[in-house]
């Protein structure tokens, strides 16, 4: 008795995991392959990519990394911490011991040297001999928030300099929106301003409801055009949620494929519902998670008053001065939980963010 083809998920909902086609962002990847075949100083080669938690930041940086080997580059990738620059130059030469790596002074951006306390070469000349030995160099940064400034000024400074030396190397940034601001507003790293900024917006849900039918199609599943106008409305382009929410509407129809390979009403049903509770659990917990007791009430206050509320309207409700809020409303921008489009008024920074406060404002309360 022959077995039956096993079909594995095309979705993939894990943090960073790269699904098997990236929906919405080809004009940052071509924009990306063609600075690299473009030669030294093509705009491009110098990126900064923005967007909120789940966005798909990670997936993109894992993506581009892979288009550059393709075309014959050496790729480094790494996230921002305190051991980046060991973790940097243990993959740019995994041979190199580093006893310690410090920054002293004005750290190579245009003016002044950094100065690197190391046993073996030190980073420039790692990274000018990497792109000697392909095409060129891209090195890629993820949760670029959380670098420290003298790693960065020391990363900046070399690519900096290697840029002016005409060697082909590109560096690629992405973090938060406000965190990689902070970043490159800071001291001595005037180089990284320049950067192409790709801010990744919410995906067309045209683009969405394709992804969701071409998905299934493959494994043999059938969509109906009104269970993918659900299923892509349910995402609101977000790019997790596209993920999560195709996920667990594929997981439940695959239950029934024996019998049925059209996927039914219950399948999308449950497979929204427990997409948006994975999705509560790995993105709105953490973003408000050890908020101060007056930020979060001045969410809760913020989510009685709408999508988008005056700050004057939720300090009101809070039975405070606008001043005295003042402080709650910084700490949840400065954490990019709600952002300020306008003056005067305040918004949430993540999809469904406000019903989730909403549907649990009296336990998220209760916990202080």
């Amino acid at each position: 008795m022959a077995r039956s083809k096993k079909y594995f998920n095309p979705f993939k909902p894990s943090a960073g995991a790269e699904p098997p086609r990236i929906i919405g962002r080809d004009q940052v990847v071509l924009d990306f392959v063609g600075a690299l075949e473009g030669g030294v100083g093509a705009p491009a080669r110098l990126m900064r990519v923005t967007g909120p938690r789940g966005s798909g930041k990670t997936v993109l940086l894992t993506d581009l990394g892979s288009r550059a080997q393709d075309i014959g580059w050496n790729v480094v990738n790494i996230t921002a911490g305190i051991n980046m620059l060991d973790d940097l130059i243990h993959e740019l030469s995994p041979d190199s011991s580093v006893d310690s790596l410090s920054v002293a002074g004005n750290a190579a951006i245009a003016s002044g040297e950094a100065v690197m306390k190391v046993k073996h070469p030190n980073l420039r000349a790692l990274m000018k001999r990497c792109c000697g030995k392909s095409k060129g160099l891209v090195i890629t940064i993820d949760e670029v928030q959380d670098a420290p400034i003298e790693a960065m000024q020391l990363i900046a400074g070399s690519v900096q300099h290697l840029i002016r030396e005409k060697k082909d190397i590109s560096l690629v940034f992405a973090g938060l929106p406000m965190g990689v601001m902070d970043l490159i507003n800071g001291k001595a790293l005037t180089f990284l301003r320049r950067a192409q900024s790709e801010e990744l917006d919410f995906i067309s849900l045209i683009e969405v409801r394709l992804s969701f039918r071409d998905g299934f199609a493959v494994s043999g599943l059938i969509l109906r055009d009104e269970q993918l106008e659900m299923m892509a409305r349910a995402t609101a382009g977000y790019a997790y949620l596209i993920q999560l929410i195709g996920y667990y509407v594929w997981r439940f129809a695959d239950l029934h494929r024996a019998r049925s390979m059209e996927v039914s009403d219950e399948d999308v049903r449950l497979g929204i519902e427990n997409a948006m509770t994975r999705f509560h659990e790995v993105v709105h917990e953490p973003a408000i998670s050890r908020v101060t007791k007056g930020a979060m009430e001045y969410l809760v206050a913020m989510a009685q008053e709408g999508e988008r509320a005056s700050t004057a309207d939720v300090a009101k409700r809070m039975g405070r001065e606008p001043k005295a809020t003042s402080s709650f409303r910084r700490s949840l921008i400065q954490r990019e939980v709600i952002q300020s489009p306008v003056r005067g008024y305040v918004e949430f920074s993540v999809p469904f963010l406000r019903e989730y406060v909403l549907e649990n404002a009296d336990e998220l309360l209760d916990r202080y």
